[in-house]
């Protein structure tokens, strides 16, 4: 299986009608839609990008599935928005984060583990019990690795009796490739 793909089968687990949700990094909006879908229209999807084409690639989406009432799309630096939503006093059942660079666009721009781990912070406070926090971390460009060891770390660090945590890493299967890891934190 994928991962973007278990990261689908987590929502379903975990995400209800009426919840409010957050996409951390648009990307193409295959996250926020999954969401959209299955909060329905009695809940709410924050989705965040940097990037003015991801925004309005998940507009588009949106758009051509009717589910964009139900979505909030912000462009900004994630770890901004999150503490933003924080001060709001948002709980959130589920966030999402796919690291790395736009899928289709110059891999010039990409996250960091900077501002990462600074959205990673507020992403643990927003998060409610029985919440899940979901990091795909792509580690085959430039400043990859370094981001997905970060991210590692941080997960590593979180107290055991608040959270549990695991990660999914696919077989290396081509030397020259290194695939992304998907981290999974649910809070007890």
């Amino acid at each position: 299986m994928r991962l973007t793909e278990q990261v689908h089968l987590e929502l379903e687990r975990s995400v209800r009608s009426g919840d409010t949700v957050i996409d951390a990094t648009a990307g193409n909006g295959h996250d926020t839609l999954a969401m959209a879908e299955l909060v329905g229209a009695s809940g709410k999807v924050f989705t965040v990008d940097l990037q003015e084409a991801a925004i309005e690639s998940t507009r588009s989406r949106l758009e051509a599935a009717g589910q964009l009432n139900q979505c909030e799309l912000i462009l900004g630096d994630h770890a901004e928005v999150l503490r933003t939503l924080l001060e709001q006093g948002i709980a959130s059942a589920a966030i999402t984060f796919n690291l790395g660079y736009l899928p289709g666009a110059a891999k010039a721009t990409t996250t960091t583990p900077t501002t990462t781990l600074r959205a990673l912070e507020a992403a643990r406070a927003l998060i409610r019990p029985g919440g899940m926090i979901m990091v795909t971390a792509y580690r085959g460009h430039a400043g990859g690795m370094d981001e997905a060891t970060e991210v590692a770390a941080w997960m590593c660090a979180l107290p055991s009796d608040l959270w549990k945590v695991k990660a999914n890493e696919p077989p290396i299967r081509q030397p020259d490739r290194m695939p992304p890891i998907l981290w999974l934190a649910s809070r007890r």
